[in-house]
């Protein structure tokens, strides 16, 4: 299995459950690709969201 989001783009259409468990409440964002997920270790360049 792919350790970031960035690498898991094929898991959006075999298991969008999962994906959207690792999406939702996100904490962080990658500034490489915009993506955003709840823990900094699934992101190639993550960067803290302000609360």
């Amino acid at each position: 299995m792919s350790k970031t989001l960035c690498e898991m783009k094929k898991m959006l259409k075999s298991d969008f459950t999962l994906y959207k468990q690792f999406v939702c409440n996100a904490s962080h964002v990658c500034t490489k690709c915009g993506r955003a997920a709840n823990d900094k270790k699934l992101l190639c360049k993550p960067e803290r969201l302000k609360e």
